[in-house]
């Protein structure tokens, strides 16, 4: 595999950066969140975070 350096360094860091980002999001909703802790079900706004959490994802392994 090719060594990752200059901007493709700083593309990689930066959509890893973003996974986990979104990532944070999710779960600090997923803490905070009344109906998501009692219900052990995802909320609107979690699915949502999820979502952009796993587009995310996507995007860097793309």
């Amino acid at each position: 595999m090719a060594e990752r350096t200059g901007p493709v360094q700083a593309q990689h860091r930066a959509g890893e950066a973003a996974v986990q980002v979104a990532y944070s999001a999710f779960i600090r909703h997923t803490q905070v969140c009344t109906p998501c802790r009692k219900t052990g079900a995802d909320c609107a706004d979690a699915v949502t975070l999820r979502q952009a959490w796993r587009d995310a994802k996507d995007e860097v392994a793309a």
